[in-house]
């Protein structure tokens, strides 16, 4: 077996001294890979996901933004829509003012001449009405509609058909599809019945 040589002083100065420069030359590269951006991989992940949150944060505060002023410039055109369409109408009522300040102006006496103004001045504000989308509801001896008409009483009549309407009390009026006012009527009813209206309406429905 051989035996180990026993290290010198000055050798084992030389071993110490070489180990130290190992530890050195290390911790050098450690530093230099850090400050190349070699960090912690844990560490470098958690900087990119707060870089990106924070990037996504910002986006969403500009797409918020912009939807907030998009919302704001739609409600702006639409209240001028709205005025610019009331403005319309009306103006185009200012000549049925008119009209019926004339049949007014009329001497009491001319009784005839009264009646032709408003009469004209009711056919003239009906052609506006329906100038601008207004349809008349007048459903007289139609079918009782409770979604477009409104009963009001029942006639106990054997001349019409029951659960027609016999009497238009007051017209109603459609804008389109969409109903304004509904029609107020007096429906049929079997002569002898006594059953509410109410109750027929809904077994119809």
């Amino acid at each position: 077996m051989k035996e180990d040589k026993p290290v010198d002083e000055s050798t084992a100065a030389a071993m110490s001294e070489d180990e130290t420069s190992v530890e050195l030359a290390i911790e050098a590269d450690a530093e230099e890979i850090v400050e190349q951006g070699g960090e912690d991989p844990v560490q470098a992940e958690l900087t990119r996901l707060q870089q990106e949150a924070g990037h996504l944060r910002e986006l969403y505060l500009r797409k918020l933004a912009d939807f907030d002023n998009f919302r704001k410039r739609k409600d702006k055109e639409m209240a001028e829509f709205r005025s610019q369409a009331n403005a319309e109408m009306l103006r185009d009522l200012l000549p049925v003012v008119d009209n019926l300040e004339r049949a007014l102006a009329v001497g009491s006496e001319d009784i005839g001449g009264i009646r032709a103004g408003v009469d004209l001045t009711l056919r003239q504000f009906k052609d506006v009405l329906s100038r601008h989308g207004v349809v008349e509801v007048d459903p007289l001896g139609e079918m009782f509609d409770p979604s477009a008409h409104e009963a009001v009483s029942r006639l106990h009549t054997a001349e019409a058909e029951p659960n027609t309407v016999v009497q238009v009390l007051q017209k109603g009026y459609r804008l389109g599809e969409r109903l304004l006012r509904a029609a107020l009527v007096v429906v049929a009813a079997p002569a002898g019945t006594t059953a509410p209206l109410q109750a027929e309406t809904e077994g119809e429905a």
